[in-house]
């Protein structure tokens, strides 16, 4: 990722709790292993930090549909392969576990 972008992701994860900022960490870890152009990744990293910072069911929700939403959006263009929009897809859904799992727990 791009020095810039990489400093405003991880700026992110300063507002959050040390749990939140964890899970953040770790959807970015699955993210950026799947080596999408910056501009994507950067896209992309707000919703995960959302999923991550989510304070209840309904923002946790709410974050998964429109991270979901942007990748659906980046398959009609070809911004995005078929199985690297399923690799995301699985990266938001990892994210929402961890964060259902600590607002159940």
């Amino acid at each position: 990722m791009a020095t810039d972008r990489v400093s405003l992701i991880h700026f992110d994860k300063l507002s959050m709790s040390p749990d939140a900022a964890d899970r953040f960490q770790k959807a970015l870890d699955a993210l950026e292993a799947l080596k999408l152009q910056d501009r994507y990744v950067y896209l992309i990293a707000h919703y995960l930090g959302d999923i991550a910072d989510a304070s209840d069911t309904e923002q946790l929700n709410t974050a998964l549909a429109q991270g979901i939403r942007v990748v659906d959006e980046l398959l009609p263009p070809r911004s995005v392969s078929k199985v690297k929009a399923a690799e995301l897809r699985k990266v938001f859904h990892d994210a929402a576990e961890r964060a259902r799992a600590q607002l159940s727990g």
